[in-house]
């Protein structure tokens, strides 16, 4: 209806702002925003009063917005002036009274007079600094709104529009083109009124959500009664051991916290089994710390290792470890000291020495075949005490002594192993 007009804007009810009510999806990701305005441009598409009209681009790919009811609607019911989803919890309307169970006392009648009336009631209440009684604010969200509310801002709401021209086969912009070339969605969703999202009836989002809430899984205890830790995935570097402490440490007492903040998880570990059950029974699904939603679920079981079997690998893994760049055959001989002796272990030859080496006397230090004097020609004293042809230096002592031939079938074709 076309609204009278009067010299005096304010005892008509008209509305004049400075800055619109928007949430933070509506406003978009850009810290720089123009915004143009326009006082008494449109009316409000709930009471038909003129308003002041906001109107921006909240990215470059994204289209215009401006704002589509009064402040004063607006506040009545703590929705965004743009999106008309509630500014605390990003949910539909429906969705919110539906799951609070809210029969408020400032219900906005439908009929044409009586929510025009109704609206200048109260805002003339709000200038002369009377504030209205609203039940929004008052009541604790529960179970529903804890699951099903938007923690993040959702940009994508701000999408362009689609090309009318392309679902018709006829646009010829290309890539230019600023609106979007995909083809429509019908269906309930498509079918949206605003007035029956203002006022929360016959919403088929908020429907959508309901139905939701009711089929999400519960978290299910492991038959392992061993069990008492809990996966926290999702993490950020905001989130601190101390804060997983306070939102966990009243449903049992704790025994550890593990965070690993390479893999963005954490695991939180309790004394008694009872207190893991009811951890996850009261976080499952709405876990929320400083705004940021995470997932619960529990823990696996860890098989236990042996200390017969983890003490004999590591200490064979540093031996082979400590062995560098020996030869095969030495490897394989300080490999073969760790295997354990059984009754059919005696048959088995003793080991091989390596080129004529005594064997080490310690199992942390490595012998060189290149630490035999004798095998790169050098001559050292023989039993008689007489040097051989071709010693350099008759009176030096030589720390190097003779060794032993080795018994005759050792070596049965070649001294030496070939090489590789």
């Amino acid at each position: 209806m076309a609204h009278r007009l009067l010299r005096d804007h304010e005892a008509d009810g008209w509305e004049r702002s400075d800055f619109p009510i928007i949430c933070e999806s509506c406003l978009g990701d850009n810290p720089y925003v123009r915004m143009t305005k326009a006082d008494y441009d449109k009316e409000c598409k709930i009471c038909t009063r003129p308003f002041t009209v906001f109107r921006w681009r909240p990215g470059r790919d994204a289209r215009y917005k401006k704002t589509e009811l009064c402040q004063t609607c607006s506040k009545l019911k703590n929705v965004c002036q743009v999106c008309l989803l509630d500014l605390e919890y990003g949910l539909p309307v429906q969705v919110r009274d539906t799951a609070l169970s809210i029969i408020s006392n400032d219900a906005i009648p439908k009929s044409d007079v009586n929510r025009e009336y109704f609206a200048e009631e109260h805002d003339r209440r709000a200038r002369a600094g009377l504030d209205y009684e609203s039940s929004y604010g008052k009541v604790r969200p529960n179970d529903t709104i804890l699951k099903l509310q938007r923690t993040t801002p959702y940009y994508k709401r701000n999408r362009a529009h689609i090309c009318s021209f392309y679902v018709r086969g006829e646009c010829t912009r290309g890539a230019e083109c600023p609106y979007r070339h995909e083809m429509p969605e019908d269906g309930e969703l498509s079918q949206q009124n605003i007035k029956d999202r203002y006022y929360g009836v016959n919403d088929p989002v908020a429907l959508k959500l309901l139905n939701k809430a009711c089929e999400m899984p519960s978290l299910e205890a492991p038959e392992d009664e061993s069990i008492r830790t809990l996966y926290v995935g999702g993490l950020d570097k905001r989130i601190t051991e101390q804060d997983l402490r306070d939102n966990f440490y009243a449903h049992g007492e704790i025994e550890s916290i593990k965070m690993v903040l390479d893999k963005a998880c954490a695991f939180v570990t309790y004394t008694t089994r009872e207190g893991a059950e009811k951890a996850a029974e009261e976080l499952s699904s709405k876990l929320v710390i400083k705004g940021l939603r995470l997932k619960l679920m529990w823990g696996k079981p860890q098989a236990p290792r042996p200390d017969s079997e983890t003490s004999n690998g590591a200490r064979q893994q540093a031996a082979v470890a400590h062995s560098g760049m020996l030869p095969r055959a030495v490897i394989s001989q300080q490999q073969n000291q760790f295997q354990p002796s059984g009754p059919g272990m005696h048959d088995q030859p003793p080991p091989m020495q390596y080129f004529n080496i005594p064997p080490p006397p310690q199992l942390d230090r490595a012998y060189y075949p290149s630490m035999d004097p004798q095998r790169m020609g050098a001559l050292v004293p023989s039993n008689d005490g007489e040097n051989r042809p071709g010693s350099e230096k008759q009176g030096q002592h030589n720390p190097y002594q003779a060794m032993p031939p080795p018994p005759p079938g050792q070596y049965p074709h070649q001294h030496y192993p070939p090489f590789g």
